[in-house]
């Protein structure tokens, strides 16, 4: 057996869904190997960072493991970006890539350090130089990515590539040496935590991604209902709580102004598959007196902002029923914030700025969006001015998901992040919500989608620019036709790559075109020309320093 036919048994092996990649030189036998095992789906992108953008988009939509390949040198340098932002989404991914060793020939010209280049995108580095401990190399990289939540890139130097394997190959997956993973923390521990939530007086639980694919809404809201919580969530867990009637929305930086002055009065803030991070919490000032208690799979991490309080390691669920349990061995109930009072806070509207007049206004077109999108659509959003939008007025349908693609802070994800989630959950209906300027980033694609049978629908924030330099030019007292342009023909660009689409022109359009998009089974553009001058309440608070307006978001049904 050649060593590459080993690699690809591994990755094959270990592979909780399509393996994600582009070929070269470093990759091309494994490649070739795994294309024809017909225990693995390859899917392909037309750019080396978008293979591993997809196999991130992967993992987010479906908690599982990510498995991607892309070639050593400039392919794995055209994956910084991605690979930084899966990185700091703490995602589980195993990159697989070979390493020219530099000989003065013609090697060397593809020839980079590859382990500081992983060190630089803050991702664990595996080399797979021994050939007599290939096995378990592969397996400890797999492990750590698995239980570390991060990147992990395999490099295997080249003279290794065609070498052969002396011995019988046998290779025991990463997955066999994993802790249970559905268990709650010690005891102690829980008894503690109850203790803190039994003296309570206005606590409020947040819930993440890690509650959302422990399915634990069902507990989380017992959980509530004894202790008299509010319930939030993570911007990842958007829409989880819907229907409640103490479900206060977005925790962070999109809080509606109901649950800022709501959280302001807390005590204690439980955190349940969420971080609790920078955001989640504005940096410690969203909930500025209370104490805090974390439910993560992770290991303890410093949170920025404010003192770390107490963390369970454990699994969203089963920590929280040990929780009850402790609860109800005390025969503990409060009141906590469940009042006429907050009650009457929850039925406060905010009034928003005028209807725009220049473009489409993107709160109702995201208000006609909520009123289209089939049950369980999965919406994958971009990052730029735009996605305050979706965030902030978009109701997610029952069962919905929302994943975003602003870990990094970077623009011209989403297309590829989409396919990687249509290609993990082909159950669900999937919408990408991306801006015009980012969506030029990575247009090509839509050819990759359409060639592999991968269907979407990408609604375009369609405003004719980069929307965020353009307020911030303007406000600087600049020129912000730099940031502008006339835009290209979206529709004929997704035909021309395969698919198809229609550019709409009123806010009342859209439900008809994105019936159309999800029948038509292969990528579908949809290109709303928005507002270029409606400044989302984000912004304006950020570099204006206006008031929150942002509205309590009630589902649409």
């Amino acid at each position: 057996m050649k060593v590459y036919e080993a690699l690809a048994d591994a990755l094959a092996t270990e592979a909780e869904g399509p393996i994600f990649g582009l070929m070269g030189d470093a990759n091309m036998p494994v490649w070739g190997t795994l294309c024809k095992d017909e225990r693995v789906r390859m899917v392909w992108s037309r750019h080396d960072g978008a293979a591993i953008l997809m196999a991130d988009g992967f993992a987010q939509a479906t908690g599982r493991l990510a498995v991607a390949t892309v070639t050593c040198g400039p392919g794995l340098a055209n994956a910084a970006n991605a690979i930084l932002s899966a990185s700091r989404a703490h995602t589980p991914m195993v990159i697989f890539t070979g390493e020219y060793i530099p000989d003065g020939g013609k090697g060397g010209l593809q020839a980079m350090d590859q382990r500081r280049f992983a060190a630089a995108c803050e991702a664990e580095f595996r080399n797979l130089g021994r050939i007599d401990a290939l096995a378990d190399d592969i397996a400890e990289g797999f492990y750590t990515a698995r239980t570390k939540k991060c990147p992990v890139i395999l490099n295997m130097p080249q003279p290794l590539w065609e070498a052969e394997l002396k011995w019988d190959w046998d290779y025991r997956p990463s997955r066999d040496y994993l802790p249970p993973q559905d268990q709650p923390p010690p005891k102690a521990l829980v008894e503690a935590a109850a203790e803190k939530l039994a003296a309570a007086q206005r606590p409020v639980i947040v819930a993440g991604r890690g509650a959302a694919f422990a399915d634990a809404r069902a507990q989380i809201e017992r959980l509530g209902d004894r202790i008299g919580a509010l319930l939030a969530t993570s911007l990842v867990a958007k829409g989880f709580f819907d229907g409640h009637p103490y479900d206060v929305g977005i925790a962070g930086s999109f809080s509606c102004t109901t649950t800022e002055k709501l959280l302001a009065e807390a005590d204690l803030v439980i955190g349940i598959g969420a971080s609790l991070n920078f955001f989640t919490s504005e940096g410690g000032l969203l909930f500025p007196a209370a104490q805090t208690i974390r439910i993560d799979t992770r290991a303890f991490a410093p949170t920025i902002g404010f003192t770390p309080g107490m963390h369970l390691q454990g699994d969203a669920k089963a920590t929280t029923l040990a929780l009850l349990e402790a609860l109800e061995a005390r025969g503990q109930r409060q009141e906590g914030f469940r009042n006429a009072a907050t009650r009457e806070a929850l039925t406060v509207t905010t009034p928003q700025p005028a209807r725009a007049t220049d473009g489409l206004d993107a709160r109702e077109l995201m208000r006609a969006l909520s009123r289209s999108l089939p049950a369980r659509t999965q919406v994958v959003c971009g990052a730029g001015h735009f996605w305050s939008w979706p965030i902030v007025h978009l109701a997610l349908p029952p069962g919905g998901r929302f994943q975003h693609t602003a870990a990094f802070g970077s623009i011209g994800l989403a297309l590829a992040h989409g396919i990687g989630a249509a290609a993990g959950n082909p159950d669900r209906k999937t919408l990408v919500i991306e801006g015009d300027g980012s969506l030029l980033q990575g247009i090509q694609e839509l050819h990759a989608a359409a060639e592999q049978r991968i269907p979407l629908v990408v609604l375009i924030m369609n405003d004719s620019g980069y929307g965020a330099e353009v307020l911030k030019m303007t406000w600087k007292k600049r020129d912000p036709r730099d940031a502008q342009w006339k835009s290209p023909d979206y529709v004929a660009i997704a035909r021309g790559f395969g698919g198809d689409g229609v550019r709409i022109t009123s806010e009342q359009e859209l439900p008809a075109a994105i019936e159309r998009g999800f029948a038509s089974g292969v990528p579908f553009v949809i290109d709303a020309p928005i507002s270029p001058t409606l400044v989302s309440d984000a912004y304006s608070r950020l570099f204006q320093g206006q008031p929150n307006q942002t509205p309590l978001l009630r589902p649409v049904r």
